[in-house]
């Protein structure tokens, strides 16, 4: 394993970027060596990303230096940072679907004007194909290309350009187990040919696997930096990612929390899925009882999107049922769902809850054709009731819903979706984007619920709000649930499960990859 005398391929010093009010990074360093592989750890909101963005001149940080190969960086351009041989290959591909994968690679360079012929564009991406170990097709469309093809092609549009410094964003989050461990070979080919490689990722097996050093970011800030994995455990890195302490964001819930045992000697469950396959969802199982809070925590990217798909409606699940006092839903569509007791509360708003052109008032009667024929007449006089009770400051009810803030559409949101007393309540992200004054009364209107005795499923990812509201925690990794936690939550453990750790039943981690054998604690 390369020494630390190897000389830094990237040096950042100081780093920091605002959004208005928000820090996305305040004061980070980073050094990227030529021969290694940089684990960069955080979760949602850590600051990675922006982090990355501005090392590839996407981003101009508001302080701090950057040094590309003992050289200032004294412009922040794409253009002009990928001539110094830095290269970023995206979570989102970037490819032309219509184009094969050698015109993809040929169009990728500076100096490209015109498409080659045919026959040269093959060539060129065969002999990149031969030399790094990275086997695509080459005479298909990008768009039929597998995602673990596609993402080689962009791997391999970064070598074509003599990259020297390689930022890998979440490269295995959409590969198969074979392919994230091929990719890991080759991300060691391409270092011990002398090439610095950062990886940034959530997944503790990854880093202990095929990384050499370590850094981790926590809201913005470094925690842990450039440290050889070696020095550090599981457990080390899953305390770093969320913490071990609560941060008092928010106010925990007042009223007691009851063990689901509890629930279930009232009866059968409110909401029951079973066996529920779609997308990443591998056979998830899980039972809801009334007057509950059952949280659903995880990094993003990991399956919750394919699970709130499936139980609101919007698609169709490939096998399992999904069950609401005793009735299986699980084909049916989401205007159905509603009129089986199921309030949805989407994770994006603007795009699953409202229009945004249109008023209050009938962003207010979504989903409930048959109530706004025959309320027509009340409608605004509903509407400006509604908008009342659930504090939703604006214009009236004839104002656009564009108008909004987001958290006042949120509520709008909830006036909707909880005015007719739920049985079961969806709500994903339901305080994501919102001001801490926002984000309390929308938990506060979903914790009313659950005392009135719906069952309420809470996607999150922000620990301490769900650790505040939750009876029991889930946590999904790979579209698999570890679980459930209950209340006091153990942090570590909890931590180690959104990496990816395997625990046993008491929270403790069975095999720590760095070696193989033996037992960490979670809370070591």
């Amino acid at each position: 394993m390369p020494s630390g005398s190897v000389a830094p391929a990237v040096e950042m010093r100081g780093i920091e970027r605002r959004f208005g009010s928000t820090v996305a990074l305040d004061g980070v360093d980073l050094t990227l060596r030529s021969g290694e592989i940089h684990a960069l750890l955080g979760s949602n909101g850590a600051g990675k990303s922006t982090l990355m963005k501005v090392l590839v001149g996407l981003e101009e940080p508001d302080a701090g230096t950057v040094d590309i190969m003992g050289a200032p960086v004294d412009r922040f351009d794409p253009g002009a940072i990928r001539a110094r041989g830095v290269a970023m290959v995206q979570q989102h591909f970037t490819l032309i679907p219509t184009l094969t994968a050698g015109e993809n690679l040929v169009l990728a360079r500076p100096e490209s004007r015109r498409l080659p012929d045919r026959a040269g564009c093959r060539a060129r991406v065969e002999q990149l194909i031969e030399r790094f170990g990275l086997p695509v097709r080459t005479d298909v469309p990008a768009g039929e290309l597998s995602v673990g093809e596609q993402q080689r092609l962009e791997l391999l549009r970064a070598l074509d350009a003599d990259a020297r410094v390689l930022l890998l964003d979440e490269p295995t989050a959409v590969l198969t187990d074979h392919e994230a461990a091929h990719l890991l070979v080759v991300c060691r080919k391409l270092a011990d040919d002398g090439r610095a490689v950062a990886v940034i990722t959530h997944r503790l097996g990854e880093v202990f696997a095929g990384c050499d050093r370590v850094t981790v970011l926590r809201e913005g800030r470094e925690v842990i930096g450039d440290d050889p994995v070696s020095a550090h455990t599981r457990a080390d890195l899953a305390t770093a990612m969320i913490g071990s302490i609560a941060t008092g964001k928010f106010t925990e819930r007042a009223r007691p929390q009851h063990d689901a045992a509890d629930s279930q000697a009232q009866g059968p469950p409110r909401l029951s899925v079973s066996g529920l396959r779609s997308g990443m969802l591998a056979g998830v199982d899980l039972d809801l009882y009334p007057g509950e809070i059952v949280a659903i925590a995880g990094v993003d990217g990991n399956g919750q999107a394919d699970l709130e798909a499936a139980l609101s409606g919007r698609t169709q699940p490939d096998g399992g049922s999904v069950q609401v006092d005793g009735v299986d839903m699980a084909v049916s569509q989401p205007r159905a769902r509603r009129g089986y007791g199921v309030a949805y509360i989407p994770s994006d708003r603007y795009r699953w809850g409202l229009v945004r052109p249109m008023d209050l008032a009938d962003n207010l009667e979504l989903g409930r054709v048959a109530a706004v024929r025959r309320r027509r007449r009340h409608r605004r006089a509903d509407a400006a009731d509604a908008l009342e009770a659930w504090n939703v400051r604006s214009a009236g009810p004839a104002a656009r819903t564009a108008t909004l803030s987001g958290g006042n559409a949120q509520k709008l949101v909830l006036a909707r979706e909880l005015d007719e007393e739920p049985a079961v309540v969806l709500a994903c992200y339901p305080t994501r984007g919102l001001d801490p004054s926002a984000a309390d009364s929308v938990a506060g209107k979903l914790i009313e619920r659950a005392e009135r005795g719906a069952s309420v499923l809470w996607i999150g990812s922000e620990l301490d709000e769900l650790f505040a509201v939750a009876d029991r925690l889930f946590v999904m990794f790979d579209g698999r649930f570890t679980g459930p936690f209950k209340p006091p939550f153990d942090r570590a453990a909890i931590g180690l499960a959104m990496a990816g750790a395997e625990l046993d039943t008491d929270g403790e981690m069975v095999v720590d990859v760095r070696d193989g054998v033996g037992v960490a604690e979670a809370g070591s």
